[in-house]
């Protein structure tokens, strides 16, 4: 450049600084793209992160380890455990989809989900309606666009496949599997290491290590290789499967005589299938009429 035009005693010219590149947050875990709620910095963990582009809300506590991969929109009131990873385009602790009671105020429970999750794409899960709130235990899976709504209570190590559409209040059991498009009325009740079948509508509560298939669920048998997967041995299988059918039936003789001859380990299954028939309030599925024989083992 030829400086001879430049007038002498010109000044010189400050360009401005450069934007800080620095992230807005106080960890380099959260992208500068994410807005956080203040009251939620606090309680987002050192060794979390918080990917591109999220939306977090007022009072939700991430824990160790737990990775929020982008897009992710957490509402309010929401506590998520350690080593969980939330996929894209989900929504977490969003009002309930519930109609208001008047005689009560909406919205006053949370949504805790526990340690080792993994939420997939597009799933939501809303708050409590009521002060109970929504839980969801360790170990769950929830794969893409499935739904848990207000006041569900998710055992431990539960799978929901694609599509699944929990309604509110549904209780479901340890280890329980829903198979895709999948759905609940409310309040229904799902026992442990049971399975529901692709595209099933259960309205009725569906009994512990039972396997409820049809577009009105019906019971068809048991989780026979859901259990062995777990270490189940075929006769403890069995006697489970007795116990399903003499229940479904209503069989008060078959579960007399099943009392008696089953083991101590097998009778402690029995009485988990009776107990949970006992403290249905909206019944059980029904057998399906063409079921007979046992289990293929």
């Amino acid at each position: 450049m030829d400086d001879s035009n430049i007038p002498p005693n010109q000044p010189a010219i400050t360009l401005p600084p450069l934007p800080s590149t620095q992230p807005h947050h106080p960890t380099p875990r959260i992208h500068p793209s994410s807005l956080i709620h203040p009251s939620s910095l606090p309680l987002i963990h050192p060794t979390a992160t918080v990917g591109a582009f999220c939306l977090i809300g007022p009072n939700v506590t991430i824990s160790a380890r737990t990775t929020l991969l982008s897009h992710v929109s957490i509402s309010s009131n929401t506590t998520l455990g350690t080593d969980c990873t939330i996929h894209p385009f989900s929504v977490l602790g969003g009002p309930s989809q519930a109609l208001a009671d008047k005689s009560q105020p909406p919205n006053t429970g949370k949504l805790t989900i526990g340690n080792s999750c993994t939420i997939r794409e597009g799933v939501t899960c809303n708050v409590g309606f009521s002060a109970k709130g929504t839980v969801i235990g360790n170990g769950c899976l929830l794969m893409a666009n499935s739904h848990v709504a207000h006041d569900c209570v998710l055992g431990d190590e539960v799978i929901l496949v694609n599509g699944v559409l929990l309604a509110g209040h549904v209780t479901v059991g340890r280890g329980a599997i829903f198979a895709g498009m999948g759905g609940t009325v409310q309040f229904v009740r799902v026992g442990e290491y049971a399975y529901v079948g692709g595209a099933t509508v259960v309205s009725r509560d569906v009994l512990p290590y039972s396997m409820v298939k049809g577009y009105r669920g019906r019971t068809v048998g048991v989780n026979a290789v859901g259990l062995k997967r777990r270490g189940w041995t075929g006769e403890r299988i069995q006697w489970v499967e007795r116990a399903v059918r003499a229940v479904s039936r209503g069989d008060q003789e078959e579960l007399s005589e099943l009392v008696k001859r089953v083991g101590s380990t097998g009778k402690d299954d029995l009485m988990r299938v009776v107990d949970f028939a006992r403290e249905s309030e909206i019944g059980m599925c029904s057998l399906h009429r063409k079921v007979s024989g046992g289990a293929k083992l």
